[in-house]
């Protein structure tokens, strides 16, 4: 089924991945998450081990990246912002 990936997304959240991934199979499109097994089995969430990819298969790449640039960007905060900080 997953001969030729292309990565569509790379972050160090399994959490947001799984969101990424969501969003695009709730298109249609079959995602694979993939974290090093290392960084995975000892909850790393730096650098290349915690790095957490959303890869497609190539034919659905071009697709998947235009769903994923239809997504506001609401959700980022403010540069120094925190999540528990009062609303401003």
């Amino acid at each position: 089924m997953f001969e030729d990936l292309r990565i569509v997304y790379v972050t160090n959240s399994d959490f947001d991945a799984r969101i990424v991934a969501g969003r695009l199979e709730s298109e249609g499109i079959a995602v694979l998450v993939q974290q090093e097994p290392a960084g995975s089995a000892l909850g790393i969430t730096v650098g290349i081990l915690g790095e957490v990819k959303v890869a497609v298969r190539t034919e659905d790449y071009e697709r998947a990246l235009a769903i994923l640039d239809d997504i506001p960007d609401e959700t980022l905060l403010p540069d120094g912002q925190e999540d528990d900080d009062p609303e401003e």
